[in-house]
């Protein structure tokens, strides 16, 4: 027959050590977020939720239902790219569909998916309006603002920093 479970609420450090794990576990799903996606480079990454401000070249944790579930990523709304181009910069796109803002090249659009299927381009030469960005991935394949658009800027649940 077992013994039965000798537990000693004598032992202070036991339980604040079980205390500080149980707080750490239920506070770290909010300050982590792992992407499995090739968009970025980095694959974890130290949320600041609800930022004050971001800038162009932050990594940006953005809620877009509409577009996961049309890239068929159903199971989370959320998404993670860089903000390639923030409002008041000036975005153009050449006959080449070169992506600059305010005269910097950002990337380059392709005309076929990985699956072969045709892509839109998003077309727009200006000042970007208040409340939007165009936000992009690290990688040529990545589906972003180069196909769906701009994004608004009230979507923003982070301001990501990459770990590893």
């Amino acid at each position: 027959m077992p013994k039965p479970l000798n537990l000693d609420f004598h032992n202070w450090r036991l339980w604040l050590a079980i205390t500080a794990l149980l707080v750490a576990g239920t506070l770290l799903p909010c300050k982590i977020s792992v992407t499995l996606t090739p968009s970025l480079k980095h694959r974890i990454y130290w949320l600041a939720r609800n930022p004050d401000k971001v800038v162009r070249g932050d990594y940006v944790l953005f809620r877009h239902k509409e577009l996961t579930t049309r890239m068929g990523m159903g199971k989370s709304p959320d998404v993670m790219k860089i903000l390639g181009c923030n409002e008041g910069d000036v975005l153009t796109v050449d006959t080449d569909k070169m992506y600059y803002c305010n005269g910097e090249y950002l990337v380059r659009a392709k005309d076929y998916s990985l699956k072969g299927e045709p892509l839109q381009h998003f077309v727009f030469n200006g000042m970007i309006p208040k409340g939007v960005m165009f936000v992009m991935g690290q990688h040529k394949d990545s589906f972003d603002s180069r196909y769906f658009g701009f994004v608004e800027k009230n979507r923003i649940l982070a301001k990501a920093y990459p770990i590893f």
